[in-house]
């Protein structure tokens, strides 16, 4: 992939905002929309996308960054191994060493690479640098699996598969995706480590889903049958009758999925009663009517 910085018109010390801007004037001109069988503009308009998703957050634009420094290093040392022997780098031992200013010859690759490299071998077999990267994904997606797809610092795309019950801190291995060895092969590794969202509705506590549920005094009284939020649709829950705020009814394996098995936890849904939005007149009239006949002391 070409320089991401280079397509979107931008320096690498522009800030976040200066990159946003450029793409949306950039995307703006050459969108798709505007220029109607143009396969030229269409190629240009793809070619911004996938440079803008390479450089469009702070963390992916700090792995370029990285990727394209080693890189640079790499090519230096290797521009700098050929002088020293241009006809054959593997071929006479001579091409791996300076010489110091004792007349003594000395291990290029020692100083790159430490003392390790010598023990294994070239430096032309060392494997790449391993990559990370993080992952956000929403709360029902870690619940029933996805699909994700990530930009690698080198323009490409790798699809991620998320297994359904995937926890907060998991680490994802994709062998050969990290940044290439001293003779660009040997790649390293790259990891993504999954980051859950947390849900707006439910509240997870190891296996087991929570919710709160809003009922009316009516449905807490007389009992009802109404539609319950769970994380793989609406499902119909008997509110039995006589209940308080508080009470808590179970849901079996309607919870999160364990990660070593495919049981599921269960969903728990949690009662509130909720008073009516406004004053009624007839409700408070029955009401002090009923508390004389029928006195009570919850707090008793």
């Amino acid at each position: 992939m070409n320089d991401p910085y280079k397509i979107l018109g931008v320096s690498e010390a522009s800030t976040d905002k200066e990159i946003k801007a450029a793409y949306r004037k950039l995307s703006k001109k050459y969108h798709p929309d505007l220029n109607a069988g143009n396969k030229e503009t269409e190629s240009k308009f793809k070619e911004i996308n996938n440079a803008y998703d390479v450089i469009n957050n702070p963390e992916s634009r700090k792995t370029y960054n990285e990727q394209k420094e080693y890189d640079n290093f790499m090519n230096r040392q290797q521009r700098h191994s050929s002088r020293q022997n241009p006809y054959s780098r593997r071929s006479s031992s001579r091409a791996r060493y300076n010489t110091n200013s004792n007349g003594e010859y000395e291990d290029i690759f020692s100083s790159i690479f430490g003392r390790n490299a010598q023990q294994s071998g070239f430096a032309e077999e060392q494997t790449g640098q391993d990559v990370q990267y993080e992952l956000k994904i929403q709360f029902k997606e870690a619940v029933l699996g996805t699909e994700k797809e990530i930009v690698l610092a080198k323009g490409n795309r790798l699809k991620v598969k998320i297994a359904a019950g995937i926890e907060t801190g998991t680490k994802l291995r994709f062998k050969g995706q990290g940044q290439p060895g001293f003779r660009k092969d040997n790649f390293g590794d790259a990891y993504v480590k999954i980051q859950v969202l947390p849900s707006s509705v439910f509240m997870k506590k190891k296996n087991d889903l929570y919710i709160e549920l809003p009922i009316t005094i009516y449905e807490a009284i007389l009992g009802a049958k109404i539609k319950v939020p769970t994380i793989r649709g609406e499902v119909s829950l008997t509110i039995p009758p006589n209940v308080d705020t508080g009470t808590k009814l179970r849901m079996k394996n309607m919870g999160y999925r364990q990660k070593t098995t495919s049981n599921r936890g269960n969903q728990f849904v949690q009662l509130q009663v909720k008073l009516p939005p406004k004053k009624d007149p007839e409700l408070i009239e029955f009401l002090e009517k009923w508390a004389k006949d029928r006195p009570y002391n919850p707090r008793k």
